[in-house]
């Protein structure tokens, strides 16, 4: 006869449902057109400057974003630099982040 294996006691806690994904946050790597999008919404919402994603190329490899621009976004966002990458760290996860803006 079958056996069924006895439950185990959880603890009962509720789980926030962003919890429950951070498994794959931390796993899975995101795609160059995803990071390249993150940024340009991140650099909307806390510099109010609209990017192009044309105008931004990210290599997957070394974790850069180049922005091909003109020089006063430029130093704006290398201004924000930290802020900015913590950002899409954030929305992202660690893996997926980019390390540098260039």
């Amino acid at each position: 006869m079958f056996k069924a294996k006895p439950r185990e006691k959880g603890s009962g806690e509720i789980i926030k449902l962003s919890d429950l994904f951070d498994k794959y946050r931390k796993t899975l790597v995101a795609p160059q057109a995803t990071v390249v999008n993150v940024f340009c919404e991140v650099v909307k919402d806390l510099l109010g400057f609209e990017v192009k994603k044309t105008a931004v190329k990210y290599s997957t490899d070394s974790k850069i974003l180049s922005i091909q621009g003109g020089g006063p976004l430029k130093s704006e966002i290398k201004l924000n630099e930290q802020d900015i990458l913590n950002h899409i760290k954030g929305r992202l996860g660690d893996k997926s982040g980019p390390e540098k803006i260039l």
